[in-house]
């Protein structure tokens, strides 16, 4: 009977010590061995758990300290916006053209102008994109791309004749363009690393929905015997009017903050993405990137003359 009792008090006590082992693991944040104790500071610091709950409530507290706030979801769909207008602006004008043919008495090749004049303008404003991303940043280059989305419908929704209508197309591939370059490069730099890859699809997604709700558009206004084309070009401006004046309050990207150099105001833009989660490792990783790219291009020094900060919000406040 003595040796059977001996064999259970050592087996709770290695089961104990065990237990008690394992949680000042979880306490220590996995830095600490097994093997070694804590200290005597460290254990009534930290003192052990009294059930299974007390472990689930610290997870769950953990957990939720590292949720991704919404303010990045809202911030990845005011930039998809752009996405959106892009296929409805593309897909739109399939529908319309039935119309102006009849109403304007287009010719063929004017139809193919007004067609593909769109096209062509944001061929060209996509080539100068990534320069006016570095020079001014992406919010400045997506809020000029919203602007000319709005003036390029209000032009296309009163245009008099098919001179006014090849204006306000050029005016809308160019903002095309622009949003082409910037929009995914803007939600990729904003997004944190384990959410980049699904917030960047966002915008292909919001495409796919800018050509179906062109579609959807389309079919409503077909119907009417005159001007109906009118409004299947000019709704454009509610999503383009909408994005400006969501992109007038959120930040600028993080990335192209400490390019330029102004480190304070990209921690801050970082703290303001992230809430309430650890900001040093990622605005690390991002600085030492920029530093390994600028060391690849031979240049070694970094570039802040280049970049040319502009906040409308600021530019407001400054005049009044």
């Amino acid at each position: 009977m003595s040796r059977k009792q001996e064999h259970h008090d050592y087996s709770l006590r290695s089961m104990s010590n065990l237990m008690g082992e394992r949680w000042r693991k979880v306490s220590d944040g996995g830095e600490r061995s097994l093997i070694k104790a804590p200290s005597s500071a460290t254990s009534s610091a930290a003192p052990a758990p009294t059930s299974t709950g007390d472990l689930e409530r610290a997870a769950r507290k953990q957990f939720t300290q590292d949720v991704t706030p919404g303010f990045v979801y809202v911030l990845a769909a005011f930039s998809a916006l752009g996405g959106f207008l892009f296929g409805y602006d593309t897909g739109v004008i399939s529908g319309a053209m039935l119309l102006l043919k009849r109403e304007l008495g287009l010719s063929a090749l004017w139809q193919e102008v007004l067609i593909s004049s769109t096209v062509a303008a944001a061929a060209v404003s996509a080539l100068l994109g990534g320069f006016l991303n570095g020079l001014f940043g992406r919010r400045v280059c997506i809020l000029l791309a919203s602007f000319l989305f709005t003036i390029g419908g209000i032009v296309l929704s009163t245009a008099p004749g098919k001179e006014a209508l090849l204006a306000g197309r050029l005016i809308v591939g160019v903002g095309l363009g622009v949003a082409s370059m910037t929009v995914p490069v803007y939600i990729a730099e904003a997004s944190p690393p384990h959410l980049r890859g699904q917030l960047v699809t966002v915008n292909m997604l919001f495409i796919t929905a800018g050509q179906f709700t062109a579609s959807l558009i389309d079919g409503a206004f077909s119907y009417l015997q005159r001007d109906g084309w009118r409004y299947m070009l000019g709704l454009s401006v509610i999503p383009a009017v909408l994005q400006f004046v969501g992109f007038l309050f959120l930040p600028e990207s993080p990335r192209w903050l400490i390019q330029c150099g102004l480190t304070q105001k990209a921690r801050r833009v970082l703290s303001q993405i992230r809430g309430n989660q650890n900001i040093d490792e990622e605005y690390d990783s991002i600085k030492n990137s920029i530093e390994e790219e600028e060391k690849d291009s031979g240049g070694g020094k970094k570039n802040t003359q280049g970049c040319i900060e502009l906040d409308p919000i600021d530019c407001l406040y400054k005049r009044t």
